[in-house]
């Protein structure tokens, strides 16, 4: 036998081996996947109480992991591939100028009212969104770029932009889910939030604020698109969404079984729960922006460059990871940040990580910019203490944050508050940090987050009106040549990083803990939003 026949023999007798064929040990026979089972009540633990479950009008996360299980999209990205595929549409083509996308829509989905789903209910949806005087909140949403929608009949629309926009499909496939056009009438712009009707999975039975958000299946859908496991109803009889702050209340609900999934319990706890078999860890790798501080620009002492890029070069990233996000790292969750686009993010480029743990350049920039010790440590100017008001929706972060900025002479004033309230206060000025974390695919988010057209209307938060970086925003959002794009949004970064109009942190992935019969539960292509259609419990 040659070389190369004795090398293939040995390849067959080690397989046969494993395979335990040779008698050197007995074959195991691994058992059949059980088959899902219908039925049963999944009770997930989440943070806060919805804004209100519009999808035409929400875009807090909190919501949207609701609403996300009552309406759908007209597309899908599928988390394997990364490829967009038909929900509610069939196909679609796209205009030679890109601005204009004709989608063909199923002809067998009702909402949960009845009313029949087509492109008249489409174009109800996106003008709905893009009202003005409804005030969207929808992040990810094509504003300044919409121009209408047409009902070519009843199983084929067209809707139109006012100019090619690179992430509309995204967009379509994330943000703009169907609403039922006769729910809304009925209720009324105010109220149909709390009233929601969508064509999804689960249809909504009732609302108690600040307890729970109930949904049922419902038995007459069978539409799910391919990428699911089934079709016809969820195999879920209803789904309770509860509210509860405290996370150490929500690993107490798991615990107890009183809740089956839970997210972000504190790593602590997780690093208990993980060793537990009673419960098994699933983490959401989330691209966008990962957590980051955005900085007011317009409120001393953070209106000051030499402050922001202070605050940048002040703060260890890896010593704040670990020490805070230690149990999350082994399932590489929660690592540090050095700029303002996930890694997993298209765009993403390691040369705009400008900023690494200098403290000593940090001391010589404030000084630099007249910034001097005082008697108690901390830098003042001008009889000005440097004094950073930072407000977040969780402890860990900002008290490490603290410890290391005093170091350089800067005093972080803490104000941990839930998710809204942080928001809002920086909405009204009245602190120089909020927390910014973004899901999404496409970069275009940092339009949401840095644009000056979403100052004071949005969630520029930052106060950013920098007509170098809007050129660079739009710029990205027109250009479909890719390698063009992608350059754009390479210098577009290191430009916000260089203004340090933003103090990025660590990844802002999403940890959920599930009791251990829960099965096919599945996050989305965002690692955000929980996928609850194929989800069941073993019993």
């Amino acid at each position: 036998m040659n070389r190369e026949g004795d090398r293939s023999m040995r390849h067959v007798l080690i397989a046969l081996l494993v395979a335990g064929l040779l008698g050197a040990a007995p074959a195991v026979l691994s058992a059949p996947a059980p088959a899902p089972q219908a039925g049963g009540t999944l009770v997930f633990g989440g943070e806060v109480d919805p804004d209100r479950l519009d999808p035409n009008l929400s875009g807090l996360r909190n919501s949207q992991i609701v609403f996300f299980q009552i309406f759908e999209p007209l597309i899908v990205r599928d988390p394997k591939d990364g490829q967009f595929k038909p929900w509610l549409a069939t196909g679609w083509d796209v205009s030679s100028d890109g601005r204009a996308y004709t989608f063909r829509l199923r002809r067998d989905v009702r909402f949960h009212d009845g009313t029949p789903f087509n492109a008249a209910a489409v174009k109800f949806n996106m003008d709905r969104t893009h009202n003005p005087a409804l005030a969207t909140r929808c992040a990810g949403c094509a504003v300044g770029f919409y121009d209408g929608a047409d009902v070519i009949d009843p199983s084929t629309v067209r809707i139109r932009l006012k100019g090619p926009w690179a992430p509309f499909l995204d967009a379509m496939s994330l943000f703009y889910r169907m609403a039922s056009p006769t729910a809304v009438e009925k209720f009324g712009d105010a109220e149909f939030g709390r009233n929601p009707v969508g064509t999804g999975p689960f249809r909504f039975v009732e609302w108690i604020p600040n307890n729970r958000v109930v949904l049922d299946r419902n038995p007459d859908y069978n539409w799910a698109p391919a990428i699911f496991n089934h079709r016809g109803p969820a195999y879920l009889e209803r789904v309770v969404f509860r509210f509860i702050p405290e996370p150490s209340t929500r690993v107490a609900a798991l615990e107890a079984g009183e809740a089956q999934v839970i997210l972000l319990p504190p790593p602590q706890e997780f690093a208990r729960l993980v060793r537990d078999p009673r419960f098994r860890p699933l983490i959401g790798r989330t691209p966008g922006v990962p957590l980051t501080f955005a900085i007011n620009t317009t409120k001393e002492p953070t209106n000051e460059l030499a402050v922001r890029r202070a605050l940048n070069l002040g703060i260890d990233r890896e010593i704040i990871a670990r020490a805070v996000y230690r149990p999350y790292q082994g399932l590489d969750a929660f690592l540090p940040a050095f700029t303002v686009l996930s890694p997993t993010t298209w765009g993403y480029d390691k040369s705009t990580e400008i900023y690494e743990y200098d403290p000593d350049r940090a001391r010589t920039i404030l000084e630099e910019a007249g910034w001097r010790p005082g008697p108690d440590g901390f830098r003042v100017k001008g009889g000005q203490r440097l004094e950073v008001n930072l407000v977040h929706s969780e402890h860990g972060v900002p008290e490490v944050m603290q410890s290391q900025l005093r170091r350089i002479g800067v005093n972080l004033r803490i104000n941990v508050v839930d998710i809204l309230t942080a928001n809002e206060a920086q909405r009204k000025g009245q602190s120089h940090m909020s927390p910014v974390p973004a899901a999404r695919t496409d970069p275009d988010i940092l339009s949401v987050l840095l644009h000056s057209r979403n100052v004071g209307v949005g969630f520029n938060f930052a106060f950013v009106k920098d007509p170098v970086l809007d050129r660079l925003l739009d710029e990205g959002a027109v250009e479909v040549d890719v390698a063009r794009r992608r350059r754009i949004y390479v210098q577009l970064v290191r430009h916000v990083m260089e203004r340090a109009y933003m103090l990025p942190v660590h990844t802002r992935d999403i940890a959920s803990m599930l009791a251990a019969a829960v099965t096919d539960f599945r996050y989305d292509v965002t690692g955000a939003f929980p996928w609850m259609y194929d989800t069941w419990i073993r019993r």
